[in-house]
């Protein structure tokens, strides 16, 4: 005789279950403390290829909405030359600057952020002198900017950029960074797609303008389901946060056939909220690992990125947004919301209207 389905939870249990202590906090970044994300306009191979082209309003309703800083995901290897000194076409560097400039006009702060540079990924050896070339090139035409402009050295390293390469030529970066522009603030990326699990492997140097940085998306079977670029084991939809669901979700037969996917939504139909796999403390678990860091290496550290694609319920998004925000602020960690124009869109431009969830569980 099967088992019966575990009862409904409500979304309101998620305020009964207590958060751990708070046993390290980041020093603050000022400028840098509440963030969105511009997504899929600079970063994608050529501007608007995926549906977004950046505008004035972007900046101004970051700024009324009460946000102190953009992100700006820049896909600077798509327009630079394959041979030293990797020349950035002058066009492409014109549409930075413009978008540098609406920051400060709003008076925002932002972060020119390498995107994308998928190749670096897959043949670091490669491509390593590529890129230190155009952060030469990045620093020196930005090196009379104001201390409100940060550079991200390379986004979500990934693949075969593992730390033992990765630390090295970040510490690369950086020397070229310093040659021109011996304060500004550099934010440097973990492994494996900025994972928290992985701050403990990087090396860093001692600069107390040097801030690591992880990205928050656990769980991920929650925050990237159903989602067109994930593999096949991603593709269930139907989770809901917190878990348990109020009845069972069968995950997808590729999600059957990988182990750490099905025991994931073993836990997910069964556990109650306080262990489930899908629950608060998947998050809070997530954060112990970003404090163990902050307490080892006495840095500051930043959330780049964090999100719930619209596959998942609107109250759950909002949820979980609402908690992963709260746990990086209980920590005076900045943070900056992904917001890509298209399944984890944020603002709406043409509409001057943020998305109800993302909304609320970023403000309230």
């Amino acid at each position: 005789m099967p088992l019966p389905p575990p009862p409904p939870v409500a979304i309101h249990q998620v305020s009964k279950i207590e958060p751990p202590s708070v046993e390290a906090t980041s020093e603050p970044i000022a400028g840098f403390m509440r963030g969105i994300n511009l997504g899929n306009a600079l970063d994608a191979p050529q501007e608007g290829a995926w549906g977004v082209t950046l505008e004035e309003k972007h900046f101004a309703m970051a700024k009324a909405a009460g946000l102190d800083h953009i992100r700006l995901p820049v896909r600077f290897s798509a327009h630079a030359k394959k041979e030293a000194p990797y020349t950035i076409e002058e066009p492409f560097f014109k549409r930075v600057d413009w978008a540098l400039d609406q920051a400060a006009a709003h008076g925002l702060s932002i972060i020119v952020d390498l995107h994308h540079y998928e190749e670096l990924m897959k043949k670091p050896a490669e491509h390593a002198d590529r890129l230190v070339g155009i952060w030469k090139q990045v620093a020196e035409h930005y090196k009379t900017r104001p201390a409100s402009v940060a550079f991200e050295l390379i986004n979500e390293p990934c693949n075969e950029l593992k730390s033992v390469l990765l630390n090295p030529l970040q510490q690369r970066a950086i020397a070229a960074i310093r040659a021109t522009n011996p304060t500004r603030l550099i934010i440097a990326d973990s492994y494996f797609w900025a994972g928290a699990d992985y701050l403990k492997e990087l090396e860093l140097p001692t600069d107390p303008n040097v801030v690591a940085s992880f990205h928050d998306y656990q769980p991920i079977l929650f925050t990237h389901q159903n989602m067109p670029f994930m593999p096949g084991e991603f593709q269930t939809r139907g989770v809901v946060f917190p878990g348990p669901p109020a009845e069972p979700v069968t995950p997808v037969e590729m999600g059957q056939k990988t182990e750490w996917v099905s025991t994931w939504f073993s836990s997910y139909n069964s556990q109650p909220i306080a262990t489930n796999s899908n629950g608060p403390n998947a998050i809070f678990d997530y954060f112990k690992l970003v404090e163990a860091y902050i307490k080892s290496s006495k840095r500051r550290v930043y959330m780049g990125e964090f999100g719930v694609t619209d596959n998942a319920d609107p109250k759950s998004r909002e949820e979980w947004l609402r908690i992963v925000r709260k746990e990086a602020e209980k920590r005076k960690i900045g943070w900056a919301v992904w917001d890509d124009g298209g399944k984890m869109r944020a603002m709406n431009v043409t509409s001057g209207t943020w998305v109800a969830p993302i909304h609320a569980g970023l403000f309230e």
